[in-house]
């Protein structure tokens, strides 16, 4: 027996360290449900979780201190019939920071539309290279950007497999499930040109000022915070560089929505020029907040 349970920890702290994700994961059902079994979304949620959090995603290990943590929330907007239904996605991932004791977000996102039939007790199983359904497609895909994400945060343009497996889910779809991820209604902001812009040569300074901000930035915040913020502002300029290439980007866009709350917090404390400077960016790139990045001061 003893023999038998230390078998059992070792292979449990070798799933514990194998694991990529930490993430928790949530399905709101409509207020009052008009057709599904009420049931049928707690079963998705946990069907959701195992895949999410049980999958093997890279050939790596992780540490349980390497973790990506986050949050996927799937919120129930309509419903077509007993097990058809249309939801809006919400993902947050954040990876660690060395040498401090918090984590910073690599992607913040909402996909307002994902379509999808499930059935209750239905697993969720992701193969590579195989269409399964939309809702395991779809799931595999922001997994694989988190991943892109968070590999380029780590070395210049280390997340190209991931972005390229992310690429591959989309190769898989169906014909008839193409559309959805193109959405046309939404120009270049869909999952279709999100990881064709990052796949583009013309985003090559983007991913380049990922790796600035977080590896030569962020985690050498808690040693020298004037290197750290030199560091972020030289990812600004990429952003800046890679917005007039391929301008009204969804990846542009997205650095915003992720980055900004943590940029102000850094830069309130910053030189008058730098601060200047990171106004001067932020506004260029998110004209729609430009008031937001005036917090900083002077």
């Amino acid at each position: 027996m003893k023999y038998l349970l230390t078998i059992c920890l070792c292979a449990s702290m070798f799933i514990a360290q194998a694991q990529e994700l930490d993430f928790d994961v949530k399905v709101v059902p409509p207020a009052q449900t008009q057709l599904a079994d009420p049931k049928i979304f707690k079963s998705l949620e946990t069907a959701l979780k195992e895949l999410v959090n049980n999958t093997k995603w890279t050939d790596d290990v992780f540490e349980l201190n390497e973790r990506i943590k986050g949050s996927i929330r799937i919120t129930i907007k309509n419903e077509g019939s007993v097990k058809d239904f249309t939801a809006e996605l919400a993902i947050q991932a954040a990876r660690p920071v060395y040498g401090a004791e918090y984590t910073t977000p690599i992607l913040t996102h909402l996909d307002r539309e994902v379509s999808f039939s499930y059935e209750q007790f239905q697993p969720l199983q992701f193969v590579k290279n195989a269409f399964s359904d939309n809702l395991t497609s779809s799931i595999a895909y922001y997994i694989y950007v988190m991943l892109g994400m968070d590999y380029d945060s780590y070395a210049p343009q280390g997340g190209e497999p991931y972005w390229q497996l992310a690429q591959d889910v989309f190769n898989t779809l169906p014909a008839a499930g193409k559309p959805e991820w193109q959405g046309k209604d939404l120009g270049n902001r869909n999952r279709y040109w999100f990881v064709e812009n990052m796949l583009s040569p013309r985003l090559k300074n983007y991913r380049q000022g990922i790796y600035e901000y977080h590896r030569l930035g962020l985690d050498n915040a808690a040693q020298d915070m004037s290197r750290c913020k030199a560091a972020i502002m030289s990812c600004l300029e990429k952003m800046e560089e890679a917005h007039q290439a391929y301008p009204n980007t969804l990846a542009v866009r997205t650095f915003s929505v992720t980055k900004t709350d943590e940029m102000i917090e850094i830069f309130k404390n910053a030189p008058t020029d730098q601060k200047t400077r990171f106004i001067q960016i932020m506004t260029k790139l998110d004209p729609a907040n430009s008031s937001k990045y005036n917090q900083v001061g002077f």
